[in-house]
């Protein structure tokens, strides 16, 4: 999924996903976004964020960053029954709002997962599903911050929505942002939120 191929903006997204690595939150990731005024959306989970609740307020307290939903506990959602896709959606919910936090009304499914129940559930539930067409891959420990930059420099495009992580393993990820988004904006990207995208925008089917 990713927005219009016109034009010159780009999504930055993390997700905050239930995790037992250590750290679950890297502060030093985001206070370079937020030094360098970057836009970001992140896909917060219902239970890091009953686990990290401070850190919840942490990125609740930059405007231009927006808080949207990851589900509850992450399962695997490709043939899940009905029920389990409908309660990642109202039980993450429930849970953020229950923490003070004001979600956009967006949701990535964990894992990216794609069952045909996703579409209809997402509309009755008043969110918009959001994967991302570019997928960096940093919970992998073998994706340095050298190989992570080379495929995003070779795969973004305009429209695109990157999807990287804020909680364990986060060494690489803050490595690859800090070069990767002067390098993006030299080559004349603008980041804006994931809901930009979809106001001004719009969303289309991605590779």
């Amino acid at each position: 999924m990713h927005g219009l191929r016109s034009g010159c903006q780009i999504a930055l997204t993390f997700d905050a996903c239930p995790t037992s690595h250590v750290p679950p939150f890297a502060p030093d990731l985001v206070d370079y976004l937020e030094h360098e005024k970057v836009p970001v959306t992140f896909f917060v989970s219902g239970r890091w964020a009953e686990a990290n609740p401070q850190d919840l307020r942490r990125l609740e307290a930059v405007p231009f960053f927006e808080i949207a939903f990851h589900g509850y506990q992450h399962p695997r959602l490709i043939d899940a029954p009905p029920g389990t896709i409908e309660a990642e959606l109202k039980n993450g919910k429930t849970s953020l709002l229950r923490l003070g936090a004001m979600p956009v009304p967006l949701f990535r499914p964990p894992y990216g997962d794609r069952p045909h129940e996703l579409a209809p559930l997402a509309r009755q539930n008043g969110v918009v599903p959001v994967m991302g067409d570019v997928g960096l891959g940093d919970p992998d420990p073998n994706r340095t911050d050298d190989v992570m930059e080379r495929d995003a420099i070779r795969w973004i495009q305009a429209g695109s929505i990157i999807v990287l992580h804020v909680n364990g393993r986060g060494v690489a990820t803050a490595e690859t942002v800090r070069d990767l988004v002067p390098a993006l904006r030299a080559r004349g990207y603008e980041f804006v939120k994931v809901s930009d995208l979809v106001r001004g925008c719009g969303l289309e089917a991605g590779r």
